[in-house]
């Protein structure tokens, strides 16, 4: 049971995270890295790069990646394209398809395994 509500739960928040993504669409807009935000979690650094996007009204706004690697990367100063839905710059973040798709792919064998044991169908 324990381990069909994590998968119920990792899948929920995965899916509210990706919610403005799905019903608005898309918009793949270049942006540079300016900087990196340190977290320090006991002996380990963790980096977020921080993101200068173009929003809609011409200027640019600030956006730090959700996701977190114990390195720098990418460097600072380096283009790449992110997306983000639209109607919402501040919720820009860099593309990582096949990542994403690991993370959901995991989530739902894991929620359909345990449910079948959970049924007893399995």
């Amino acid at each position: 049971m324990i381990g069909l509500a994590l998968a119920a739960t990792g899948l929920t928040l995965m899916l509210r995270g990706d919610l403005l993504f799905i019903r608005n669409g898309t918009r793949r807009v270049p942006a540079q890295i300016i900087r990196h935000q340190l977290r320090r979690r006991g002996r380990a650094t963790l980096y977020s790069a921080i993101l200068l996007v173009p929003d809609e009204r011409g200027g640019f706004i600030e956006v730090r990646d959700p996701l977190t690697t114990p390195f720098p990367t990418p460097v600072i100063g380096e283009r790449l394209p992110v997306v983000h839905p639209i109607g919402y710059p501040a919720k820009a973040r860099l593309p990582y398809p096949w990542f994403r798709a690991g993370v959901y792919g995991g989530l739902g064998y894991a929620f359909v395994m345990f449910g079948l044991a959970v049924t007893g169908l399995g």
